[in-house]
């Protein structure tokens, strides 16, 4: 037991050493962020709140910040849609080998990183040649996907869709395989539809899959930053400017970055945490 005990211990190691580095990263951000430090200043002093008051008032800040909520939950219900969507055209395909076929499509955009998603789709979007010249051909009118401020943003949330209902299609599907075979064959000897199997049989098993997708997808989606500088820098006039894009151009002054850093960790802790404690909660009760 006590041979265990120390190898359990041996494994924990790497963690608590990892753990402690964070931790002592977080505060030491948290301190920074009273402070008055910059590259300018050579001796930083203690101003309290100050510096996140400053932020506060500053429109663009406020503006960046909601724009990085509104993305975040935007993507999370289209990316939780598309994914059950995804996951259940996957999970009733009955050819092993047309299913992996399909995953690896849509899975295919997490592999690719997000500044060469941005990429990809400013051609794809370019007014000229990219899908507007299909739209034109068959006699639909353009559309300014990157170059009007009204639609900019929304663009980038339907790239970020693209790239994260592949993500959340893998935590659906494998959360429909754990569903008993027999209860899902019982239902189709009853002549169930595949759509009433999924809404009365799968998607009341996919609780812990919702949490997780939608977890992960939010913490992803306040980390932005590549897809919306690559694809448009701050044009057109910073309406695609969010938290991680404005942290950019305020690195230089450190408090401030250290308090939008702050204040972006305790967005995400009070979203995050209570789906943790739901789903530690679930998995407890299942045990």
């Amino acid at each position: 037991m006590n041979k265990n005990k120390f190898t359990i211990f041996l494994f924990l190691i790497p963690t608590l050493i990892f753990g402690i580095l964070l931790l002592y990263f977080v505060f030491y951000n948290v301190y920074y962020s009273f402070l008055d430090s910059s590259a300018t200043v050579l001796v930083a002093k203690f101003v309290g709140f100050a510096t996140y008051k400053e932020l506060f008032s500053n429109a663009l800040v406020v503006s960046s910040l909601k724009r990085s909520i509104i993305w975040a939950f935007v993507l999370i219900a289209g990316g939780n849609v598309m994914g059950i969507f995804f996951a259940s055209l996957i999970y009733f395909l009955r050819n092993q080998k047309t299913r992996a076929v399909y995953t690896s499509i849509f899975v295919y955009p997490l592999a690719v990183s997000m500044a060469a998603s941005g990429v990809i789709w400013t051609w794809l979007f370019n007014i000229n040649d990219g899908v507007d010249y299909l739209f034109v051909r068959i006699g639909l009118p353009r559309f300014p996907w990157l170059d009007s401020p009204a639609t900019a943003f929304p663009s980038l949330i339907l790239v970020s869709i693209w790239v994260f209902s592949g993500l959340a299609s893998l935590f659906y599907l494998a959360s429909f395989q754990n569903v008993s075979k027999d209860i899902v064959e019982s239902a189709k000897i009853d002549s169930a539809s595949s759509f009433r199997i999924l809404r009365k049989i799968l998607l009341p098993e996919a609780k812990n899959a919702f949490i997780v997708s939608t977890a992960i997808i939010f913490i992803f989606a306040l980390r932005f930053f590549s897809l919306p500088y690559v694809a448009t820098l701050l044009n057109p006039y910073t309406e695609t400017s969010v938290e991680n894009l404005y942290v950019l151009y305020t690195s230089l002054s450190f408090s401030e970055s250290s308090a939008e850093s702050v204040i972006v960790m305790l967005i995400a802790l009070v979203v995050v945490i209570p789906f943790a404690l739901y789903g530690i909660k679930r998995w407890l009760a299942n045990d």
